[in-house]
Order: structure tokens, then sequence, then C-alpha cells
């Protein structure tokens, strides 16, 4: 496919709840190319934001804004990925490795948990957050220092086993300890203005939630 023009910072828009929280719509707002996947670009359109591209098996786009939007569609049919995945694997074969998810959440729960752990699978150089109306997922892959705020929610996810953590700065600090089922890892509180992550390798999928207004 043609190089698709991308001005930084990208927002890719995923087909669940349209958020409500200042934060993700701060996201969406400030951005220079907003990508929906399918379906998310009706309510993108209908709240009047300028869409870049729709990509995905345009199996839920309205048929008025199929033929209204054809020349910024990007069809992809393989039915082995969902639209999120399609959307941000085309991003990173141009170049780009700081994405900016938010409408991840809500709806179907398999689609909210396909959608969160579709960050988790790819290289180590990708950046991507995903924004919800609670909190924010990233990964990490080395030793970290995470901006946090005391009585913050933290929780911590992996399908690595192997993955010996140690933390600094949790009401419940992990020891060289693994994460043995995928939520043993969930839960836990920040106790200072930071927290500290020493990974023996592997990566983590990390949940910190908002400051409470």
């Amino acid at each position: 496919m043609n190089k698709l023009l991308i001005t930084q910072p990208v927002t890719i828009v995923a087909n669940g709840d349209f958020p409500t929280h200042s934060i993700p719509i701060d996201i969406l707002n400030n951005s220079k190319c907003i990508i929906a996947c399918d379906g998310a670009a009706d309510i993108l359109i209908d709240k009047e934001y300028d869409v870049n591209y729709i990509i995905g098996d345009i199996d839920s786009l309205s048929e008025t804004n199929m033929i209204k939007y054809r020349d910024k569609i990007i069809k992809i049919e393989n039915q082995s990925e969902n639209d999120l995945r399609k959307t941000i694997s085309q991003l990173y074969k141009q170049g780009i490795k700081k994405i900016n998810i938010i409408g991840a959440t809500g709806k179907r729960e398999d689609h909210t948990l396909g959608n969160i752990f579709s960050i988790y699978q790819y290289k180590d150089d990708l950046e991507a957050n995903i924004f919800t109306d609670f909190g924010v997922f990233k990964c990490i892959n080395k030793d970290a220092t995470l901006k946090s705020f005391k009585g913050q929610q933290v929780s911590f996810f992996t399908n690595d086993n192997t993955i010996k953590i140690t933390s600094n700065g949790l009401m419940y600090n992990f020891n060289r300890e693994h994460i043995s089922t995928l939520f043993y890892g969930t839960l836990n509180q920040s106790t200072s203005s930071e927290v500290n992550v020493n990974l023996s390798h592997g990566k983590l999928l990390v949940f910190q939630e908002y400051k409470k207004n």
C-alpha cells in the first residue's frame, strides 16, 4: 500500500465506548492525525472530528460514510486480526512508533480484552498507550520509573510467568517474584509519587488509574 500521510501525535479510535473523561478527550482534541477503526468513524464524524483514515474490514461503517469517505478507507479483510490490531500494524509498517489509543474498552468484554492485550504483542520499540475513562494501559520492557501519586491503583499483567519482578513504591511490592496467574499482579496501590519496577527480562502490561479531581 502507499505510504500514509501521518502527522504526530496520532490517535487511533477503536469501536468501543466513546470516552467521556477529559484525559482521552484532550488527547483526541490535540491529535494531528485521527485514525478510526471501522465503525468508530461514524461517531467521530457525528461529533464533527476530521478523520484522516478509516481502517478495518469495514463491516460496521455506515453505508453513507462508506460512500462519502471512500477515499479515506483502507480495507483489510483478514479475519484473524481485529480492526485495532490491523490499524496498529499498518502504522507500525509505516514507521509510526508512538500511538495513543482511545475507545478500546466497553461494549463487548471479549473485544475489550482483545484490544487491551493487542499492545502487548508488538515489538519493544512501539510505544502504544490505551487511554480509557478510568486510566491508562501501557507496556514496559525494561527497568522503569512510573510517575504516580499516593493511592493510585496500579495493576501488572503478563503471560510470561518466568519474569522476576522487583518493585518499590507499592503497597504490595514484588521481591524478585513471578506473576503466576493473570490476576496475581492486579489491585495494587502506589504509596508515593513514583513506582520503580525492575524486570529480569520480558514485558509487563501496566494499568494506572487517573488522579481523581
